[in-house]
């Protein structure tokens, strides 16, 4: 069966370096999106502009969020497969997760435009910004399905070693997002809505391009004409690790919308500040998510082969690229913040610019902890261990939103600031208490290296 990349052989830092650098770079372009729908609306239309999008952001998450939950347990159960170079397992699992992408779209559609408003609403958007908000999420729900099978097919092809697709897909649709959203903003004038309409044709473009991808360089995983059924024993295992992912998502996205009604409490500017800056900490956090993607597909790969040696160099492996892109990715933004956030509005808007630049200051000496529970939880996620991970999860968002709310209101919204940093301490060291102690012990008692796990351990 033919793998881009073979996950159960060789060193693993050459390994991981490799499939994780098309990751970043993806993960980077994806980003790209939203990025440059703040910049062109922050520099060509107006901070009020600026402050509806980023007032979107916790329920664009919350969409994220369960898209992304869902195939992340298609990304494990086809690594799993892969690693144990079961063909007619893997057609199976892609017929099974297109059946589970229609029934997302068409909830996440329906139940997304319908809620929108009235989630703006109850978050406290302020009201000279609330209608271009409620703009924006329309468009962004109703055209949900490209995101939703982009994300199906990338994570089913980054299970067979294959990263550099959904790279490319993310090249090409993010350039053609960047050209439609000027387009769209300086010569029709459409403001919200133009760089919302960009976003959504520039990802189904990237959709169109993997299936192609996939179609030509790896048929023979491709549902044969009686496959296209949903497979029941994967569709259980798909939802068991797909279901937790998508509920610690959807409860982390509600927290997120929690610390949103508190930073636009601090009226438009400071939503406008932690916009900008938060545009450019997740562009930062996507080196740190690669890394864990890459783990997860690593995992699930060896342990599908059963080679727990190799889990364990991988995550020191692992470990040691996070600490690295952690020390560049702080350096670049202590020094070089202002500059950045100056490309999402003009220099004339100098609180708001401070307000970004200090958000950024605070929360980019922490990077590392944050990638440390990207490590150790997809590590965990590619064996199939996903309570854990959860419960982590909720951990960090629990310390998130009561560190935002007791420290807000001793500091102002500089303490929203550190509650991040709180978050992602209280949530590594249990990740990491419970790797070392009792998964490591689960590892250990597998049978012997090179037999592949039964179908029904999967």
């Amino acid at each position: 069966m033919k793998r881009s990349v073979i996950m159960t052989e060789g060193r693993p830092l050459p390994i991981l370096i490799a499939f994780t650098l098309p990751l970043m770079l993806g993960n980077i372009f994806q980003q790209l999106y939203s990025m440059v729908d703040a910049m062109v609306v922050g520099r060509f239309v107006s901070k009020e502009a600026l402050a509806a999008i980023g007032a979107t952001s916790a329920i664009q998450f919350l969409m994220i969020s369960i898209i992304i939950g869902f195939n992340t347990g298609v990304g494990v159960v086809s690594a799993q497969f892969s690693g144990a170079q079961n063909a007619e397992k893997l057609r199976r699992t892609f017929s099974t997760a297109t059946w589970i992408c229609i029934i997302e779209t068409l909830v996440l559609s329906v139940a997304g435009c319908m809620l929108t408003r009235p989630g703006l609403e109850l978050l406290g958007t302020p009201s000279d910004i609330i209608e271009d908000s409620v703009t924006y999420l329309l468009f962004n729900f109703s055209t949900c399905a490209a995101p939703i099978f982009y994300n199906m097919v990338s994570n089913f092809m980054r299970s067979l070693g294959d990263s550099k697709t959904p790279l490319y897909a993310l090249i090409i649709s993010s350039l053609t997002n960047i050209v439609l959203d000027l387009v769209f903003v300086l010569v029709f004038h459409m403001g919200v809505a133009g760089v919302a309409l960009a976003t959504a044709i520039a990802q189904a473009l990237s959709a169109v391009f993997c299936y192609i991808r996939i179609y030509i360089h790896f048929r023979e995983v491709l549902p044969k004409k009686n496959e296209w059924s949903p497979d029941r024993n994967i569709f259980k295992n798909v939802l068991r690790i797909g279901i937790p992912m998508s509920v610690q998502n959807i409860l982390v996205s509600f927290g997120m919308m929690s610390i949103q009604g508190i930073i636009n409490g601090f009226g438009t500017n400071v939503v406008a500040g932690y916009t900008a800056a938060n545009k450019v900490d997740q562009i930062a956090l996507q080196f740190m998510m690669a890394i864990g993607t890459a783990m997860s597909t690593y995992a699930g790969q060896n342990y599908g082969a059963k080679l727990s040696g190799r889990i364990f160099s991988g995550i020191r492996s692992a470990l040691l690229m996070s600490a690295v892109s952690a020390t560049i990715l702080t350096s670049i933004i202590l020094f070089l913040g202002r500059f950045i956030v100056l490309l999402f509005m003009e220099a004339a808007e100098t609180e708001v610019i401070s307000i970004a630049t200090g958000y950024l200051s605070t929360v980019s000496i922490f990077y590392l902890l944050c990638s440390v529970t990207y490590v150790y939880s997809n590590t965990l996620r590619g064996m199939g261990l996903v309570v854990i991970p959860t419960g982590s999860s909720f951990l960090e968002l629990g310390a998130k939103i009561l560190g935002a709310g007791i420290l807000s209101s001793i500091f102002g919204y500089r303490g929203i600031w550190f509650a991040w940093p709180i978050s992602w301490l209280f949530s590594s060291v249990l990740l990491i208490v419970y790797f070392h102690v009792f998964a490591a012990k689960k590892l250990k008692s597998l049978p012997a290296e090179g037999t592949s796990l039964p179908p029904d351990n999967l």
